[in-house]
C-alpha cells in the first residue's frame, strides 16, 4: 500500500508542527486522524522508544533461532496423522497427536480450515464438550403438520 505522506505534507506537518500547534490540530488541518500525524512526526524527527527497540530485538531473536518445531518433524507429523485417520483412528485424537510435532497451520491446510479451527476442534474433543451447531435457538415451537 502505497503511503499517503508525501514530501510536501511531510514539510507542512514540521512547519506546523514547529508553530506549536497540538497533533490533533496539525491532524484537523491537514485531513488526516491524529494518530497518523503522531506517527509520522514521530519517524521524520527519528524517536525511537526503548519498547520499540526491546520489541525489535525480541522479533530478531525469534528469527535468529528458526521455526519453534522444525519443517522435517512437521512433515513427519502430518504423514503420521494421515496414516492415524487411515487407520480409523477419529479425526481429533488423531489432530491432537499431530500437534506434538506440527503446527495447527500445517493441521488446519491439511483439513482445508483454518487454524484457529483447528485447535478448537481438538480443544472440544480434550474437554468433552458437543461440538456446537450454527444457528440460533428459536423462541416458539413449530406448529406441527
Amino acid at each position: 500500500m502505497k503511503s499517503p505522506w508525501t514530501p510536501a505534507l511531510d514539510k507542512e506537518l514540521m512547519t506546523l508542527s514547529a508553530q506549536g500547534l497540538t497533533f490533533r490540530e496539525i491532524a484537523r488541518r491537514m485531513g488526516m486522524t491524529r494518530n497518523a500525524v503522531l506517527g509520522r512526526s514521530t519517524r521524520l524527527r527519528g524517536i525511537v522508544y526503548p519498547s520499540t527497540i526491546l520489541a525489535w530485538k525480541a522479533a530478531n531473536e525469534a528469527r535468529r533461532k528458526g521455526p519453534r518445531k522444525p519443517e522435517p518433524g512437521r512433515r513427519a507429523a502430518i504423514a503420521q496423522m494421515a496414516k492415524n485417520l487411515k487407520a480409523g483412528m477419529p479425526r481429533n485424537e488423531a489432530m491432537s497427536r499431530a500437534f506434538e510435532g506440527a503446527l495447527w497451520l500445517d493441521i488446519g491446510n491439511y483439513f482445508g480450515i483454518t487454524r484457529q479451527a483447528a485447535q478448537q476442534a481438538v480443544k472440544n474433543w480434550r474437554s468433552g464438550k458437543p461440538k456446537k451447531r450454527p444457528g440460533r435457538p428459536r423462541k416458539y415451537k413449530l406448529a406441527k403438520r
